[in-house]
This record gives C-alpha cells, structure tokens and sequence, in this order.
C-alpha cells in the first residue's frame, strides 16, 4: 500500500527502511531517495517504523528441526 502518494513510497520500503536501523521517518525517506513534500504521510510512516522497530525479530527454523516434524 502506498504511504506516501508525493513519493510513491510503499509500506514495504518504509519497513525495509526501519528494518536496515533508520528510526525516523524523514531519515527513511531521505535513505529511499527523497524527503517528505507534503508531510501527511509521516505520521503513518513513523508509526511503520515503530512497529517494525518493536516487532520481535523472526528467525528461520529449518524443516527438519520444526516441532512435530519427523525427518525422513
């Protein structure tokens, strides 16, 4: 979904933004090739960054070593 209609910015790229460590929304913006031009937008993005910044990291459990999966 689109967050920044001046920008084009989707939801996915504020999230990858805060994902790499940027915590501001005028920093993500900056780090995707431009700032804010209206500004409407960054209270919708600074709250992506938030969420992504407290989500608990998901890390990957191989198949094999999920709980109820039997190997072989």
């Amino acid at each position: 979904m689109y967050v920044c209609i001046c920008n084009a910015y989707r939801d996915a790229e504020i999230r990858e933004a805060a994902r790499s460590g940027l915590r501001c929304a005028h920093k993500a913006y900056a780090a995707l090739g431009g700032g804010p031009r209206c500004g409407r937008c960054l209270p919708a993005a600074q709250e992506l960054i938030d969420r992504e910044h407290a989500a608990p990291a998901v890390m990957a459990v191989p198949v094999a070593e999920a709980p109820g999966v039997r190997a072989g």
